[in-house]
């Protein structure tokens, strides 16, 4: 009789993260999903030793303060009074374009209705109250859609309102690109060491998950075990593509395709010339008919007549016999 064959258990697989390779930002989002999902389990029931949770917790939470630290310190108090400046520049900018929308000079109304076409989607976007950058970016696009108004922007005593904005808009710019080499350069440092610790706890964790399915002895352990590790994937998969994604956007932003140019129709041929009409030939003069008689100047005869018979009507119609008394 041959022996049955021995199965081996079944067991669960936590995914390669490939998390070493993201931002410092998404790094550290990363581990922060992942610890929450593992927090949430009972720990006895995984057979994680305290200690390597506290470890982990601690790695993420440096991670987290680093850049957030990094993130404000880009908006120093000098950053703040020039972003305060720029957005009073660009309320007054909208404020006067929209007064004068109602202007009873006719040349001030119609330079206000031209400048609040050209600035409309900055006024809906209210890029005062937007994020930092954002409006940075948007500031740049605005004064790039000035530039070719300057009669119309002059007519409602703008020009210098634009002047000042651009140079307080550089003016952050320049500040905001030094402070953030700064920060970039010692936030970088901190974490080269603290990012591999953190990778560490977490490898270490996924192992004590994966051998406590082996080892549990009821099908409630495995099933809270395979829930964990299917929403740990998941986890995995999401940062995955937002990875590839992020990818994907820098390239295109670094090398971006340049539209090709519409080719040049051909010219039309030019109509052939309508040939030009043949000119009649000039007709011949009629011949003049001969006269009666060949051409003597006598009468033609008359053909013989057959005398009438009196008793036939000459109008064609049948003989008609009449009855005698």
């Amino acid at each position: 009789m041959a022996s049955e064959e021995k199965q081996l258990p079944k067991t669960v697989k936590i995914n390669g993260s490939y998390c070493r390779h993201y931002s410092a930002i998404h790094h550290a989002q990363f581990h922060r999903n992942q610890f929450d999902l593992v927090n949430g389990v009972d720990k006895t029931k995984l057979k994680i030793p305290e200690v390597a949770m506290q470890k982990w917790e601690g790695e993420v939470k440096e991670e987290i303060d680093l850049n957030e630290k990094a993130a404000w310190s880009v908006h120093t108090k000098a950053l703040l009074e020039k972003d305060e400046e720029r957005d009073k520049l660009l309320t007054h900018l909208f404020g006067i374009i929209r007064f004068n929308h109602y202007s009873p000079v006719q040349a001030t109304a119609k330079a206000a209705e031209k400048m609040e076409s050209i600035f409309g989607k900055y006024i809906a976007a209210n890029i005062q109250r937007e994020g930092f950058e954002d409006e940075s970016g948007h500031i740049v696009g605005l004064l790039n859609d000035a530039a070719p108004y300057t009669a119309e922007i002059a007519a409602l005593g703008l020009t210098d309102t634009i002047t000042q904005l651009k140079t307080v808009n550089d003016a952050y710019e320049a500040l905001r690109k030094e402070r953030r080499s700064e920060t970039v350069t010692a936030k970088t440092e901190a974490l080269k060491v603290l990012r591999p610790k953190t990778d560490a706890s977490y490898e270490y964790i996924c192992s004590y998950i994966e051998a406590a399915y082996i080892t549990a002895t009821s099908d409630d352990v495995k099933t809270l075990i395979e829930r964990l590790v299917s929403d740990m994937n998941q986890v995995i998969t999401d940062f995955k593509g937002s990875h590839k994604s992020s990818l994907a956007q820098k390239k295109a932003a670094k090398d971006p395709k340049e539209p090709k140019e519409p080719k040049t129709p051909k010219d039309p041929k030019d109509p052939k010339q309508p040939k030009e009409p043949k000119t009649p030939e000039k007709p011949k003069d009629p011949k003049q008919p001969e006269k009666p008689g060949g051409g003597s100047g006598e009468q033609p005869k008359k053909p013989d007549e057959k005398p009438k018979d009196p008793k036939k009507p000459d109008d064609g119609n049948p003989d008609i016999t009449l009855p005698e008394e």
